[in-house]
């Protein structure tokens, strides 16, 4: 990981050379050791910064991406259609026969899905430690494999989801409340008019809950990436995201709804071009294929597996890419809050 920031703040007067920045307070230099220059970032530094780190280590960033996202995405809901259709494809079955299996099959369905919830998650804390470690490395021209970035990150995996797994329950908490609390009006509301008036009252109130939630998501932005890259615990981790963003939190709003539109842009273009392929094959395969045929049925999962497996690549194409940018966020915010450039300089100078 990046070496820690120095402990002391530069004095007021202190030179370029000590904290990067001359006494009238622009940036005196620029050292470029790698994919970003060692300076206050600007939009266009990020997204360039983050289409280099793609471009120099496609392996680590795409490659392993694919590789978790494919496995999450396409062996559960396998697992899930193979426990439906082995409980529903023996046309002697009795009436209690087929109600029983229906049952088993929709708790196997279930489980399936929390599965993949699991999975899902635990997958992303994968991806983005190992996405972070190799990107961090990258701003100071340090390329690193795999099995390196791995070594940096598995030690940190508990402290990661930790930190990942707090934030989330910050964010879900109220929000299932909320829902319950609202649910519970209107149904009360069956026999009360007052219970009408509470649930309008739930209602307005989810607008600012739900913006106040995202602006929290904001501020622990950096909770998993300082779980890996500071080597701290989960409370730690959410602390220091909330001291980064301190007085920063407009800036990285906006940076953050920006990639969100970038990301959003390229995967609505190809997410649409899949779709009308997937539905002209579709179309094709429905004109010349027989109800009858048992093989049907198999054909549809096959079609909806490779649509997932489709749409999975699109989500790993764009994932590094949100991965690489928000680090770089992060790194810009030690950089302007901790004259953090003095020390990777001093780092790309050992790198091997």
């Amino acid at each position: 990981p990046l070496p820690a920031p120095p402990n002391g703040q530069p004095r007021p007067d202190a030179g370029p050379g000590a904290s990067g920045y001359s006494q009238s307070t622009s940036w005196a230099w620029a050292a470029k050791p790698g994919i970003i220059a060692l300076r206050p970032l600007t939009l266009s530094d990020l997204m360039s910064g983050s289409f280099a780190a793609l471009r120099r280590n496609p392996k680590v960033l795409f490659g392993y991406t694919i590789l978790i996202m494919t496995i999450v995405a396409v062996f559960v809901p396998f697992y899930s259609l193979m426990s439906l259709s082995e409980s529903t494809s023996d046309p002697q079955a009795s009436y209690s026969d087929v109600l029983a299996s229906s049952s088993l099959s929709l708790i196997s369905m279930l489980l399936g899905y929390v599965v993949l919830f699991l999975a899902t998650f635990l997958g992303a804390a994968l991806i983005n430690g190992v996405l972070s470690v190799t990107v961090s490395q990258m701003v100071i021209g340090k390329k690193i494999t795999f099995g390196q970035a791995w070594s940096m990150v598995r030690g940190r995996l508990l402290p990661m989801i930790g930190a990942s797994f707090l934030l989330f329950l910050i964010i879900a908490i109220p929000m299932i409340l909320w829902a319950v609390g609202f649910l519970a009006m209107l149904i009360q509301g069956i026999e009360s008019d007052i219970a009408y008036s509470l649930a309008g009252v739930m209602f307005l109130i989810g607008l600012p809950l739900l913006l106040a939630l995202y602006s929290l998501s904001v501020r622990f932005l950096y909770a998993p990436i300082c779980a890996v890259l500071e080597h701290k615990g989960p409370i730690q981790s959410l602390k220091r995201s909330w001291t980064l963003t301190s007085g920063a939190f407009w800036m990285t709003l906006g940076r953050v709804l920006l990639i969100g539109v970038v990301c959003g842009v390229i995967i609505n273009i190809i997410s649409t071009l899949i779709s009308v392929i997937v539905m002209g094959a579709g179309f094709a395969f429905l004109s010349s294929a027989s109800f009858d045929d048992p093989n049907t049925a198999w054909s549809f999962v096959v079609l909806l597996i490779i649509t997932s497996a489709l749409q999975t690549l699109v989500y790993s194409l764009v994932l590094p890419i949100m991965s690489a940018y928000q680090t770089l966020m992060y790194v810009d915010q030690k950089i302007r809050k901790e004259n953090f450039a003095i020390v990777l300089a001093q780092a790309s100078q050992g790198r091997g």
